[in-house]
């Protein structure tokens, strides 16, 4: 059963980001990979993630440079993996101010607990930031569920990563193909996505402005007339 926690894994090990994906994915866990920090910032942009698992020695930009510019506005803990065990390079590494530093070669139980403590320690405050405000109603991007009146309104991921972008780009129109594209469906499937989505928050005041319908465009979010 899938524990509806996210993780990224950035690392330019091709074998090692694929066991690491198969790995966490039979213990629950959603992963998304990156070979460098540069796509997945993409990925970053469109998806709120619980954890990135993140290597120190990556193409272009470090894992060290990475999150010493990032740690702070991405409020997103990380887990560093190094192949460099020296104390001096651990030290560096969680003066960055990442949440664990593991050395490779590591065993794949003590990765599991490793995460898991994290989560654990953040879950409180990581459901907290998930939690966006759109009018009357709360909206958490990583439950996939709109809160009105005290009444749980359940989103499938689908509806949940249209919401956010549009929140994302408040105020401008999207375009359909690019929704298209963030999950790889057909521009026809993303007019019934967003269908399905007015006829689940009909109930909340004011709705309409959560889904504009931008003519040859796309769709919008109108975030401050609500």
């Amino acid at each position: 059963m899938f524990k509806k926690k996210h993780i990224l894994v950035i690392d330019d090990d091709e074998r090692l980001r694929n066991l690491l994906m198969s790995f966490l994915f039979e213990k629950g866990y959603l992963v998304d990979i990156s070979n460098d920090t540069k796509s997945a910032k993409t990925k970053m942009s469109n998806i709120l993630y619980d954890l990135i698992i993140l290597d120190v020695m990556l193409p272009d930009e470090s894992g060290i440079v990475f999150a010493k510019k990032n740690i702070n506005n991405i409020n997103i803990p990380i887990l560093m993996l190094s192949a460099m065990s020296d104390v001096e390079d651990r030290i560096k590494g969680l003066k960055t101010g990442v949440d664990e530093y593991l050395c490779k070669p590591f065993e794949p139980e003590e990765l599991l607990l490793r995460i898991e403590n994290i989560i654990k320690r953040t879950s409180i405050s990581s459901k907290t930031a998930n939690a966006i405000m759109l009018g009357d109603c709360h909206f958490n991007s990583k439950e996939h569920t709109l809160e009105f009146n005290n009444k749980a309104i359940n989103l499938t991921i689908n509806e949940s990563k249209v919401l956010f972008h549009l929140y994302k780009n408040s105020n401008n129109a999207v375009k359909r193909e690019e929704l298209a594209s963030l999950l790889n469906v057909s521009d026809r499937t993303i007019d019934v996505i967003i269908k399905r989505l007015r006829s689940k928050i009909s109930i909340i005041p004011y709705h309409q402005n959560l889904l504009l319908t931008s003519r040859g465009i796309g769709y919008k979010m109108e975030i401050d007339l609500l």
